[in-house]
C-alpha cells in the first residue's frame, strides 16, 4: 500500500466513524477502533477529559447514549491531516456535528476536533486513541422542506 493509498484509507476511516455514529450502528462503530482503543472527551479549553473510556465494550456506550439523547445526527468530517510512520499514524480531523435533541424542534450544532492515533493491522487502519476536543456549540431552528 502506497502513501496515497494510506491517506485514502485513513480518510475513509474518518467517514466510516461518522456514518456509524449517525446510524447508531454498533458493529460499524466498533469496527473503526482497535479492540483496546481509548476515547477521551474534553470540554472547550479543558485539559482533563470529562469522559475516558476503553475497549469495545465501553465504546458501544457512545452510540447508546447518542440514541437516547438525539432523534438524529449528521457528522461532517473535514480538514483531515495525518502523518504516517509505517503501521502507525497520527492525525486530526475537524467535525461539524448536527444533532436533533429528543423532544425539541431545534438543532444543536457542535464544532469539534478529533485528535487521533491510528494503527494498521492485517492491512486495515483503525483508531487506537481518540481525543474529542469540543470547541463550541450553537443552536438553530430546524425547518421542514418540501423536497
Amino acid at each position: 500500500m502506497g502513501y496515497g493509498d494510506d491517506i485514502a484509507a485513513l480518510n475513509q476511516l474518518a467517514y466510516r466513524y461518522a456514518a456509524a455514529v449517525d446510524a447508531c450502528d454498533m458493529d460499524m462503530f466498533k469496527s473503526v477502533f482497535t479492540q483496546d482503543a481509548r476515547l477521551r472527551a474534553y470540554n472547550p479549553g479543558q485539559t482533563e477529559p470529562f469522559n475516558d473510556i476503553r475497549g469495545h465494550d465501553e465504546l458501544v456506550k457512545v452510540n447508546e447514549i447518542m440514541a437516547t439523547m438525539f432523534d438524529g445526527t449528521m457528522h461532517t468530517m473535514t480538514n483531515h491531516l495525518v502523518t504516517i510512520d509505517g503501521d502507525t499514524a497520527s492525525g486530526q480531523v475537524l467535525c461539524i456535528a448536527r444533532h436533533i435533541p429528543k423532544g425539541e424542534d431545534n438543532v444543536l450544532i457542535i464544532t469539534l476536533r478529533y485528535e487521533d492515533d491510528y494503527a494498521r493491522s492485517a492491512g486495515e487502519w483503525k483508531i487506537c486513541d481518540r481525543h474529542i476536543r469540543f470547541l463550541w456549540a450553537e443552536r438553530g431552528e430546524t425547518t421542514e422542506t418540501g423536497f
